[in-house]
C-alpha cells in the first residue's frame, strides 16, 4: 500500500551559484586567457573600467583609510605585506562575498606593485612546446591507485582522445588484450572523465555537457533534463516544445539555455595551440637574503579594474522603482562579484605556491635534484581544499624560479623508494640519470643495468626497465648508439 508522509531531513549540499561557477572558471584560466576575460568583461559591463597606472599609484599612496600600501619596487603582490594573516578563500568553493570596496571600486585587501618595464620580455619565457592534453591527463591519472592493466588501458584511452577532448573509439574497438573484465572499460573511462578539463573523455557533445553539469551539481535541475532528453530541440531553439514537454515556462528554458551555453563544447580546446606562446609567470620564487626563499604574485600584464564612481553617485539620485536603477544595480553586483572572484583567484594561487615552497624548498636551493615526491592530496589537505581545486590551480599556471620557468604541476611527481626509507622524486631520479650520462666515459658509456647499479649504491631502489623508461623520456639514446656517436 502506498502512503504519503511528510519528513524533515537535515543535510548539507553544495549549491553552485552562477557566481561560484564564475569563480571556478576564472581560477582555471591561464594568465593570458585571464587578461582576455577581463577585457571582455569590461566590454559587457559598463560599470567596469581599466584603471590607469597613474590612478593606481595615486590610490596606493593617497588612500585615506590606510588599507592600501604604497607600491614597492618589484611589481608583485607579496603575502608578506598583508599583516592580517592568510585567508582561506576557496574552502570547498563555499565562501561569502563581503562588498568591501571603497568608492573607487578597489578592494581594501588588494596588494600590488609595478614590474620593471625593462624586463617584461625574455626569449627564455617562450614555451615552444606547451603541455598537451594527453600529458595533462596522464599526469592526473598517475596519482590514482590502479593496477598495471588499468594503467595500460588508461594510457591507451587517453591516446585516443582527440584535440577537442573527445574519445574517438568505442568499447568494441578496444583490443581485447587491454580488457581483463567487462567492467574495466567503464571504470577506467569514468576515472578519465573525472579529470581536468571538465567534460574530457566524453564520446559525444551530450555526454561532455552532462559531465560538466554534474560537476556543477545541476543533476536535479531543468538544465539536466534538457541535456538528457531535449538537447537537439534546444540546439534548434525549439524552446516552446521543450517547455511544453517539461511543463515549465519558456522563460525557464531560456535561463537554462544561458547556463548550457556557458559550458565548454570542446573541453580540449585550451591545450591545442599552433604556435609558440609567450609565458608570463603567475608567481615568482626568489632569494630574500639570509638563505630565505619567498614567493610572490606576479600581476604584470593583468589589467587592474575598478568600478566607475559616477554610477554610484547616480544611484543615490535615482528612485528605487526606476528600471534604469535596477539595471545599474544588477551590473554593480556583477562587477563586484567579478572583482572578488579575481581577488580570490590570486589568493588561492599564492596559497598553493606557498604550500609548494613548504614541501619543495630543497628544489629552490639545489635545483631539480632536490625535488621530493609530492601528490595533489598533500597540498589539498594542507590547505583544506579539494584535489580538483589544486589541479585547476597548478594547470597552466607558471612559476619563475632560480632554475628557470616551470609549470606549477612540475612540482608534483611520483616517488621512487630508497633503502633509507625516504623516497625520492621521480623527477630528481631522472636528473641523476641525466647527470650520469653527461659525465660517463665516451668510450664505455653506461648501460641501463650499470645506471641501475649506481643508483642502487645511492640507496635508490629502481628496476632496469624503469631506468630505460626514464632514459627514453629524457631523449637519451641507448648505450650502443651513444658508443657509436662517441666513436665517430
Amino acid at each position: 500500500m502506498i502512503r504519503q508522509r511528510l519528513e524533515i531531513k537535515l543535510g548539507q549540499r553544495m549549491v553552485m551559484t552562477p557566481q561560484l561557477q564564475q569563480a571556478i572558471h576564472l581560477l582555471m584560466l591561464a594568465k593570458l586567457d585571464l587578461r582576455e576575460e577581463i577585457l571582455q568583461e569590461t566590454q559587457t559591463n559598463p560599470l567596469l573600467e581599466i584603471e590607469e597606472e597613474s590612478e593606481w599609484e595615486e590610490n596606493q599612496i593617497g588612500d585615506q583609510d590606510g588599507d592600501l600600501v604604497p607600491p614597492s619596487r618589484d611589481g608583485e603582490s607579496d603575502r608578506e605585506t598583508d599583516d592580517r594573516g592568510p585567508v582561506d578563500p576557496m574552502m570547498s568553493w563555499d565562501y561569502s562575498i563581503n562588498e568591501d570596496m571603497d568608492d573607487s571600486g578597489l578592494y581594501q585587501e588588494e596588494r600590488s606593485i609595478r614590474e620593471d618595464p625593462d624586463s617584461d620580455f625574455s626569449y627564455e619565457k617562450v614555451l615552444a612546446a606547451p603541455t598537451s592534453l594527453e600529458d595533462h591527463l596522464i599526469w592526473q591519472i598517475s596519482f590514482r591507485e590502479m593496477s598495471e592493466g588499468e594503467k595500460r588501458l588508461a594510457h591507451f584511452l587517453i591516446g585516443n582522445i582527440n584535440e577537442d577532448g573527445y574519445l574517438v573509439l568505442t568499447e568494441s574497438e578496444v583490443p581485447s588484450d587491454y580488457l581483463s573484465s567487462p567492467e574495466m572499460f567503464a571504470r577506467v573511462l569514468s576515472w578519465i572523465q573525472e579529470c581536468d578539463p571538465p567534460g574530457v573523455g566524453a564520446r559525444n557533445l551530450r555526454e561532455s555537457l552532462m559531465i560538466q553539469a554534474k560537476l556543477l551539481d545541476l543533476e536535479k535541475t531543468i538544465v539536466w533534463d534538457i541535456l538528457q532528453d531535449y538537447l537537439d530541440d534546444l540546439l534548434e531553439m525549439k524552446y516552446k516544445n521543450v517547455a511544453k514537454a517539461l511543463s515549465v515556462s519558456v522563460e525557464d528554458i531560456q535561463k537554462a539555455a544561458l547556463i548550457i551555453r556557458k559550458l565548454e563544447p570542446k573541453p580540449g580546446r585550451p591545450y591545442f595551440r599552433d604556435m609558440a606562446m609567450a609565458i608570463s609567470p603567475d608567481v615568482r620564487y626568489y632569494d630574500a637574503g639570509n638563505g630565505e626563499i619567498r614567493v610572490s604574485l606576479n600581476e604584470e600584464g593583468v589589467p587592474r579594474l575598478k568600478i566607475q564612481s559616477a554610477y554610484r553617485s547616480l544611484l543615490k539620485t535615482m528612485e528605487k522603482k526606476d528600471k534604469t536603477r535596477e539595471y545599474i544595480e544588477e551590473k554593480l553586483r556583477s562587477a563586484m562579484w567579478f572583482l572578488k572572484s579575481i581577488e580570490q583567484r590570486k589568493k588561492t594561487i599564492l596559497r598553493v605556491a606557498e604550500a609548494i615552497l613548504k614541501h619543495q624548498e630543497d628544489f629552490f636551493r639545489r635545483g631539480p635534484s632536490g625535488l621530493r615526491p609530492l601528490v595533489l592530496k598533500t597540498i589539498a589537505q594542507d590547505l583544506s581544499l579539494h584535489e580538483s581545486t589544486i589541479s585547476r590551480v597548478t594547470n597552466q599556471k607558471y612559476a619563475e624560479t632560480p632554475f628557470g620557468l616551470v609549470e606549477l604541476k612540475f612540482f608534483f611527481s611520483g616517488s621512487i623508494p630508497s633503502q633509507s626509507g625516504s623516497d625520492h622524486s621521480s623527477v630528481s631520479v631522472r636528473e641523476k640519470i641525466r647527470e650520469m650520462v653527461r659525465v660517463e666515459s665516451r668510450k664505455t658509456p653506461l648501460t641501463d643495468q650499470e645506471i641501475m647499479n649506481q643508483l642502487g649504491k645511492e640507496g635508490i631502489v629502481i628496476a632496469r626497465r624503469t631506468v630505460a623508461k626514464y632514459r627514453m623520456e629524457l631523449d637519451i639514446p641507448p648505450v650502443n648508439k651513444r658508443r657509436q656517436e662517441h666513436a665517430i
